[in-house]
C-alpha cells in the first residue's frame, strides 16, 4: 500500500469507517510490516513468533481494513513474573489515531489473563512520544537499564545498537 492508500486508510480509521481488529502476528504478515523496521528488524521479529507456540511470548498486530498498522509483542520469559511489552511500532502515516493504546491494552490484557500483575516497557529516553503514551497508560518509570540488538545502516550492513532504556512498571 502506497503512501495515498495510507492517507485514505487514515481518513477510515478516523471516521470510524475502517475495520479494526487485534489479532495474532503471523510470518505471513511480515511482508506488510517493512515500514516497521530494518529487513534485521524483520528477521527477530519472524524469530519471536516462532518463539509464541512455547507460551513465551505472544505477538499481536493491529489490523484496519485488513492491513497490520501496529505490530508488538508481551514476553513472558524475559523477567518471571512479568510481561514485558516490546518490539512496539505503528505504521509512521497512522500514529496518534489510537492504534498502539489499543494494542497495549490487548497486550495487557493477555499478561492479566496469566495472573501476572507486572507488566514492564522499555522506552528510549528520546522517545517522548512513547513516554507519555505509557505515562497516560499508568506506567512509571522505575529506572534506566541499558540494551542493545542487531540494526542495520541504510547500505545493508548490520551492526550492535547500544542505547539506554528507561524501564517503565505498570501494576494490573
Amino acid at each position: 500500500m502506497g503512501e495515498r492508500g495510507y492517507g485514505t486508510l487514515r481518513d477510515r480509521i478516523s471516521s470510524g469507517a475502517a475495520r479494526i481488529e487485534v489479532l495474532a502476528l503471523t510470518p505471513h504478515d511480515l511482508a506488510s510490516l517493512e515500514w516497521s523496521g530494518s529487513s534485521a528488524h524483520l528477521e527477530n521479529v519472524a524469530l519471536q513468533i516462532e518463539r509464541v507456540p512455547t507460551g513465551d511470548v505472544e505477538y499481536l498486530a493491529v489490523f484496519a481494513d485488513g492491513n497490520p498498522v501496529c505490530k508488538g509483542g508481551v514476553d513472558f520469559a524475559k523477567e518471571a513474573g512479568a510481561g514485558t511489552i516490546w518490539q512496539l511500532a505503528t505504521h509512521p502515516l497512522l500514529e496518534g489515531l489510537g492504534l498502539a493504546t489499543t494494542l497495549i491494552r490487548e497486550l495487557e490484557a493477555r499478561v492479566r489473563e496469566r495472573g501476572i500483575t507486572k507488566i514492564r516497557v522499555g522506552v528510549e529516553p528520546e522517545n517522548e512520544r512513547a513516554r507519555r503514551l505509557y505515562e497516560h497508560l499508568g506506567y512509571r518509570t522505575i529506572g534506566e537499564s541499558e540494551a542493545a540488538w542487531e540494526a542495520e545502516r541504510s547500505d545493508g550492513s548490520r551492526f550492535t545498537y547500544k542505547t539506554k532504556i528507561v524501564e517503565m512498571l505498570k501494576l494490573a
